[in-house]
Order: structure tokens, then sequence, then C-alpha cells
């Protein structure tokens, strides 16, 4: 059975698309727990639309993280799987990774592509994610397994532990280093998820606060793993500074992404990808010869 944990936060327009995201499942063996840190009357509105189909509890003002960890300590499926409350599934996503768990069974964590979409639902894209064979520490390097993928063995949360209400952000990507340091993980290779980009309250719209809790992360993690080889330690300090600059991109701080991306390609000749950000940020009129797609695809006005 799949236990479904939910984190809400004043989200009680948008929760409801979530939870009967998980009511259409093609399989049905799960419970649902929400764990409500917000005052907006989400808990009125559950118990009258949903009643004891959903577990309720309030939450205790200490974030995402504990919320989290508060529906963790609730569970009871032998497989804990995350949803934000401004995403939602398609209906056969607990059917796939319940015939992906069969196949695999020495798997700990899942995890599925994503359509990115807008606050009213409209795609946008489907971020690339490659196949991996070892996951970690790759996963260290760029986080590619996003929350509301992801599908952990109950019995690897009670050995790696659950969320660390100690960092300041980036909870999630931390746990999923964590997980995969000591267990296997594997791509289920379809969108199984809608994640709605920069939904409000997303901490993508507070830039310095994301970018704190990115490099926060990759250090933590370089920090407690010291059989990381240098060119490891690199490669996830590249990551993280490659990280910042998207946000910073997004955030309109061209000069500060900039800085980033020049940061990501000298520690790492591999991220070719840095290397164009860094020529189009330097001299903006190369954008002049991008199509608009293109531009699109690296956030560029």
């Amino acid at each position: 059975m799949f236990s479904v944990v939910i984190p809400t936060f004043n989200r009680g327009a948008k929760i409801g698309h979530a939870i009967d995201s998980v009511l259409e499942q093609t399989l049905q063996k799960f419970e649902i727990i929400v764990v409500d840190d917000g005052s907006d009357g989400t808990e009125q509105l559950l118990r009258d639309k949903y009643g004891d189909r959903v577990r309720y509890f309030r939450g205790t003002g200490k974030g995402v993280a504990a919320a989290r960890n508060l529906a963790i300590g609730h569970a009871t499926g032998e497989w804990v799987a995350f949803l934000d409350s401004d995403d939602w599934w398609y209906p056969t996503k607990l059917e796939k990774v319940a015939a992906a768990a069969k196949a695999h069974p020495e798997i700990g964590l899942f995890y599925s592509k994503m359509d990115l979409v807008d606050e009213v639902g409209r795609y946008i894209r489907t971020p690339p994610i490659r196949t991996r064979r070892d996951v970690y520490p790759a996963v260290a390097e760029g986080n590619f397994i996003f929350n509301s993928t992801a599908v952990i063995r109950k019995e690897c949360l009670d050995v790696a532990g659950a969320f660390d209400t100690r960092v300041s952000g980036c909870e999630d990507w931390e746990l999923m280093i964590r997980i995969t340091r000591s267990f296997p993980a594997l791509l289920i290779d379809e969108s199984l998820v809608a994640y709605e980009l920069l939904s409000t309250g997303s901490l993508t719209r507070h830039h310095e606060k994301w970018v704190a809790a990115q490099d926060e992360v990759a250090a933590k993690a370089i920090a407690d793993d010291p059989t990381l080889s240098a060119d490891w330690i690199r490669r996830i300090r590249a990551g993280a500074a490659y990280a910042d600059g998207l946000v910073y991109l997004g955030a309109g701080q061209e000069r500060h992404a900039l800085d980033a991306f020049k940061t990501a390609w000298r520690l790492n000749r591999r991220r070719w990808r840095a290397a164009v950000y860094v020529v189009l940020l330097s001299w903006k009129p190369w954008r002049l010869l991008l199509p608009r797609r293109a531009k699109v695809l690296l956030r560029l006005s």
C-alpha cells in the first residue's frame, strides 16, 4: 500500500486538485495524509468534501520538512509517495510504480519524469531526465528527482532518516541525496506528474533564499561523504553554481547569473551549457541570433 503525503500551507484553492488526482488513480491501494500548516480554512474544506477519505493533521508551523515528517510518522503503507499541494498526478502513477516495484524488489526509491505547467494548468515543457545506472552521486551534482515524482520505501526512510529540518531549503533534494547514497533508485521513464512552475508562495520567487539553500545542501552533501573524489566534489560545486545561475536568471539578476555560470564553467568544463550562458550574457547582441523557442528554453528574455 502507498501512503500519500501532502503538506499544505494556505492552498485551499489548489489542494483539491492534488487530492482528486490521487482519488482518481487506477490503483486504489493508498491512504492520503494531509498536514496543514495554514489558516485559510483548508481543514473544513477537506472535512466537508472528503470526509474520512483523507487523514488530516494540523502541522506544527515549523515548515514543510517538519510537516512531511509528521505525515511520515503516521504513514502505514510500505511505500511513501510525496505530492505537493499545487501539483497533481496522472491517473496511472501508482499503477506504474507498483508494477516497477514488483519487477525490481531491490529498489528503494522510484522517480519519474514530469510535465511543467503554469498556474492554470497549461503545459510548458517536459524537462529531460537522463536514465542513470548509478543515481548517486549524480543527484548531488544536480537534482533530477523532483519531490512529487518520488516514491520511497518506508523502511528506507526509517534507516536513512526523513527530511532534515535543519537545512534552510531544498530539503527534498537533500533527502534524495541521502536516500540514493544508501539505496538503489530507478527512473520510470515517462511523465506521471504535472508540476506547477513558479506557483504562488513558491520559494523560487525568493531567489536569494533559494540560492542560499542550494549552496547549503551541496556543501552538506560534500561534507557528509568523505569518500567523494576530488572530481566529484568539483562537479557538485559546479552543479550548485549552475543551478544558482538559473535562479538568478529567472529573477532577472543577469550580473549574478553571469558570475555563477562562470564559476560553473571554471569548475567543470563538461557543463557546456554554462559556457553558452556566459557567451549570451557577456555580449547581449548574440541573443538577436536566437529563435524565440531557444530563448524560452534558455530562460532568456
